[in-house]
């Protein structure tokens, strides 16, 4: 009998519903592609030592072997699914090689000019539970879908990166969310009235107003810097937004990226026309959903569906119904961890998060006083997320403040995610260029248990504590109880009443029995000690409370939160 000759340089592992190859990962060998056959152990390898188990290289090819005696064809299984590959070194089965239509799983990549290296797959990012997809690139972190903001996704850890598409006049993929440059640019108009070189020399973010003036604007990115930047290295959740964009993205995928599939997970709206083709190519596809979205849209959709999208105002019982289905749920927009326990809670496996880099962490990331850089810190967002309006705001000197009346905001970045057993201190400084009345406070809020938003007159969903400083001087200290439009009042002091321009400086400890406020800028001190044990948790929110007129609005330095 003839042992005949299997593997080596031309028999690749692969997987079998999209050619993928599979790098360093072990297979098996079988006698035929049917469910009831039997496995071949009786292999050797080049050498003629025993061998049972494959093991693919860093390029995805597998090593040569032998079969067992009169062996002519074997089935290969790499984990993602069982193909035949024929002998290599018998001519009586050269003609059958050479004419069958992709004998090893090899003939499209020994073609091309390069095999295409992916460090991470699909089923890579969403075998971790939760995982994170960059939502514009982290858009709430940087500024939206530019290469600074991809770039910092990723050096931060992210896996995933969310992409989208617009086409210039002359037919440039450029990566920007908005038909129009209005919200996210210093131009204006749609982008498909710009040529290409016009966009490049004159079009730059305008990120300030909403992520800090210390911000260096950007410039747009093509698309195609991002493919060939991150094609491999993240997976890529990819969706032309216009009609437009739809045939020049299909065309460059298909023209210049043979393995996007690999790599890229085709995403759209559930009402997009887009879902066979995709498939038909082999990518992975996400369709996000509408508050609104109905079963039987969905039902009409599904077989070319992997992954649906939850909107995060979807009710508690909708989004139960989504993930009781087979394929898997990925939530956006996450902007919190308490959105993302919420989710997760649900059953919704992924989050597509513009806050990336704080929601992924677990840790206090800002401990420091940074607020003079100008540059929005992660975790510190106003009571509207992306709303310019409601941002947090930077005087320049170290200084922030609320640019509306009503304005509010999580220190997310300072916060302490877990408390310690011990406790914890706030320190900061606040003051009024002009005072408000004797009647309206500002302050902070603290010791919240979760980081969902936070107003005084508001029916908030987590409890907490509230200092505040009234025009007169007086100093109060109040609980503000889950669901409640009021405060109540705890403990109150006279102090001196705020002068124009002058810091007033804070320091509060949470021990586990106490909370102890203290004025430090006045002699003596002005300390208010309460007996409370309700709310000891770690998040920390700035309040403009009461106060009626931007002239009045309280400023704020200085703030560190740091364990007992």
């Amino acid at each position: 009998m003839t042992r005949y000759l299997f593997g080596g340089t031309t028999d690749t592992a692969a997987e079998t519903s999209t050619g993928a190859r599979l790098p360093f990962v072990t297979g098996t060998a079988w006698e035929s592609g049917t469910d009831n056959a039997l496995q071949l152990t009786d292999l050797l390898d080049i050498n003629g030592n025993p061998l049972s188990i494959l093991t693919a290289d860093a390029s995805g090819m597998i090593p040569a072997f032998y079969g067992p005696d009169g062996t002519e064809y074997v089935w290969i299984d790499f984990g993602a699914g069982r193909y035949k590959v024929l002998p290599t070194d018998t001519n009586s089965r050269l003609k059958e090689h050479l004419s069958a239509t992709d004998p090893h799983g090899s003939r499209e990549w020994a073609t091309t000019r390069f095999l295409p290296q992916t460090s991470i797959t699909v089923d890579d990012l969403i075998s971790e539970m939760p995982f994170y997809i960059a939502h514009r690139g982290s858009g709430m972190e940087y500024p939206e879908h530019t290469l600074m903001a991809y770039e910092s996704a990723i050096a931060h850890g992210a896996k995933a990166i969310e992409v989208s598409a617009n086409v210039t006049s002359d037919g440039v993929l450029v990566c920007l969310h908005d038909a129009l440059l209005d919200r996210t640019t210093n131009s204006t108009g749609s982008i498909e009235s710009w040529t290409y070189a016009a966009v490049h020399n004159k079009v730059r973010t305008n990120a300030g107003p909403l992520l800090g003036s210390g911000w260096v604007e950007q410039p747009l990115t093509p698309l195609r810097d991002v493919l060939d930047r991150f094609m491999g290295r993240c997976i890529i959740f990819l969706e032309p937004k216009s009609n437009a964009a739809v045939p020049v993205l299909k065309k460059l995928l298909s023209d210049f990226y043979p393995y996007a599939n690999q790599s890229v997970v085709w995403k759209s709206h559930i009402s997009s026309n887009t879902w066979p083709w995709a498939k038909a190519q082999g990518f992975q596809t996400w369709a996000y959903l509408d508050v609104a979205t109905t079963n039987a849209q969905m039902d009409a959709i599904a077989e070319n569906i992997d992954m649906w999208g939850t909107p995060y105002g979807m009710t508690d019982a909708r989004i139960a119904e989504i993930t009781a289905r087979r394929q898997l749920a990925i939530g956006w927009e996450v902007h919190r961890r308490s959105e993302r326990d919420r989710l997760v809670g649900l059953g919704v496996r992924g989050m597509m998060c513009p806050q990336i880099q704080y929601v992924r962490n677990s840790k206090q990331l800002g401990p420091a006083d940074d607020w003079a850089t100008g540059i929005k810190a992660p975790g510190d967002m106003g009571y509207v997320t992306y709303d310019p309006a409601r941002a947090l705001k930077y005087d320049g000197t170290g200084g922030v403040y609320f640019g509306v009346v009503s304005g509010s905001g999580l220190i997310g970045s300072r916060s302490l995610p877990t408390p310690p057993s011990s406790g914890y201190r706030v320190q900061f400084d606040m003051r009024f260029d002009t005072p408000p009345p004797a009647i309206e406070h500002a302050g902070i809020a603290f010791g919240r248990l979760k980081d969902d938003t936070y107003r005084f007159g508001a029916a908030n969903a987590s409890g907490g504590y509230h200092l505040a400083l009234r025009g007169s001087g007086d100093l109060q200290l109040y609980t503000h109880a889950p669901g409640s439009t009021t405060g109540t009042q705890l403990a109150a002091a006279s102090s001196a009443a705020p002068a124009a321009g002058q810091w007033v400086t804070f320091q509060i400890d949470v021990t586990p029995t106490q909370v102890i406020v203290k004025r430090i800028d006045v002699t003596p001190n002005i300390t208010l000690t309460v007996n409370n044990t309700a709310y000891r948790g770690g998040y920390v929110h700035l309040s403009n409370g009461t106060v009626t007129t931007l002239t009045a609005r309280p400023i704020w330095r200085r703030m560190t939160i740091t364990p007992l």
